[in-house]
């Protein structure tokens, strides 16, 4: 059982990861930002930049002082080496990469926000996480931060975790990601009217779409390398549905690009409890969907696939996932040699357990099956 874990600046500091050798391969040698995006507005100033021991990473404001992001992205990760992850959500046997170490002392981690990512950071004081121990599955974490950053007038992120995410939904992602040569304009990127091709279910016994791993859902071409932990945003809506994760195929662009976005929804007792922790409370997406909403069926937890409308993008039988092993990338890009882990479980909080979370979460979907078909 996956239990939600909580590390603080308190903790004492337990090691040190090596130094990488400064020739060693990388695993992209294109780095971009949101493949085929543009600037984003000011609007969009609750999506800031994530860094850790030099590193970049994007995030949301889901309260004036606690960042949404994906968990390798603040914690011991080496982003150097290709590896695999199984359809069920797990590391291949065998993989000696894709494994998360201890995560970043908090103050090791800080963020920084505006369309170009100003010199003002502000720093970590806590990291909660799902505690998962490979990049493949539950790839979520959230940083409270010192104080909150200045974004005036701009929303907080709200999130979607009663509503069913669909395949065939238009989205939206927004994210920090490097950006190639050729492209003009530097800082932070949308790219709007991405569909989503796939949706996993509650564990690899309830599977939705094929090849999907569990508490995940894929897109084709949008992030790219720097824009983990970055939002994909219901574009009916404008909640976020996912944290991206890692891209599955050895480019950023082209007809059979998969990425994968670890889903908000099952993880709202984790994302609740810090919010409470804080005197917030989360921005939550209206769970009834109107009569525009996406496509149809998947999402659901109930065994069994299902049909979406579909969008720009091709269907996902034309770009199938495997139902062996997907070459994964973490999209979190560290040429640093300085990632700290901060250490022990001893004395942390445990929430009850993730099973009674993704219990409710299944539960809600199993009702918003049974009501679209009644």
């Amino acid at each position: 059982m996956n239990r939600f874990v909580w590390y603080v600046s308190a903790l004492s500091l337990t090691a040190l990861a090596g130094c990488a050798d400064a020739d060693a391969p990388s695993v992209a040698t294109r780095q971009e930002a949101i493949v085929g995006g543009k600037i984003s507005s000011p609007n969009d100033d609750a999506v800031v930049g994530v860094f850790g021991s030099g590193s970049g990473c994007t995030g949301t404001l889901i309260a004036p002082n606690v960042v949404l992001t994906a968990l390798h992205c603040v914690a011991g990760f080496d982003s150097r080496f290709t590896f695999s992850c199984r359809s069920d959500g797990t590391l291949a046997p065998g993989a000696t990469t894709g494994r998360l170490g201890a995560p970043i002392a908090p103050e090791g981690v800080s963020v920084g926000f505006g369309v170009n990512l100003g010199q003002e950071r502000i720093y970590a004081k806590a990291i909660y996480s799902t505690g998962s121990e490979d990049v493949c599955h539950d790839d979520l974490a959230l940083i409270v931060l010192e104080s909150a950053p200045a974004i005036g007038d701009v929303p907080l992120v709200s999130l979607r975790f009663a509503r069913p995410t669909r395949k065939g939904e238009s989205t939206r992602a927004v994210g920090y990601g490097d950006v190639e040569m050729t492209q003009s304009e530097v800082g932070r990127q949308e790219r709007k009217h991405i569909t989503v091709r796939g949706v996993g279910g509650i564990d690899a016994k309830h599977p939705v779409d094929s090849g999907i791993a569990p508490r995940t859902l894929q897109v084709g071409e949008g992030p790219c390398h720097g824009d983990s932990g970055g939002p994909l945003f219901s574009e009916e809506t404008g909640a976020e549905i996912g944290v991206y994760s890692l891209l599955q195929t050895s480019t950023c662009t082209g007809l059979d690009v998969r990425n994968t976005y670890t889903l908000v929804a099952p993880f709202e007792p984790l994302i609740r409890m810090v919010l409470e922790a804080e005197g917030a409370e989360a921005l939550v997406e209206p769970s009834e969907p109107s009569a525009s909403g996406g496509g149809a069926g998947a999402g659901s937890i109930p065994v069994g696939g299902s049909s979406g409308s579909g969008g720009s993008e091709p269907p996902l039988g034309e770009a199938a996932a495997p139902s062996g092993p997907d070459e994964g990338s973490g999209s979190y890009q560290d040429s640093s040699c300085g990632l700290r882990a901060a250490g022990g479980h001893a004395g942390a909080p445990w929430l009850p357990g993730a099973a009674l979370g993704l219990a409710l979460w299944a539960a809600r979907r199993a009702r918003a099956r049974k009501g679209a078909r009644s």
